[in-house]
């Protein structure tokens, strides 16, 4: 088992956990709220190219989507850092 190996897996386990996310009401900042949409959608794209990746064997693909799945934890540092502003002014 290598990497690329790993890599599909552990996207797989995000792409569960990005579909039950979807589930959840909504966040309790609408300052956060197109934050929290952009890491989702990030997480759901980059999560499907790894994936897709590292199930053709294709390590710049897997690459790729892991790059994407990095843009959204940007977006899932700036929706927390903005629900904790927004906790913290009531």
């Amino acid at each position: 088992m290598g990497p690329i190996d790993t890599w599909g897996a552990a996207c797989e386990e995000l792409l569960t956990k990005v579909a039950e996310a979807k589930e959840l009401d909504a966040i309790p900042s609408e300052n956060a709220e197109g934050f929290w949409k952009e890491a989702l959608t990030a997480f759901e794209h980059g999560g499907d190219e790894c994936v897709a990746g590292a199930e053709a064997d294709d390590q710049p693909r897997a690459s790729a989507g892991i790059r994407e799945v990095q843009k959204g934890i940007g977006r899932l540092a700036s929706t927390t850092s903005m629900i904790a502003n927004d906790l913290k002014a009531e």
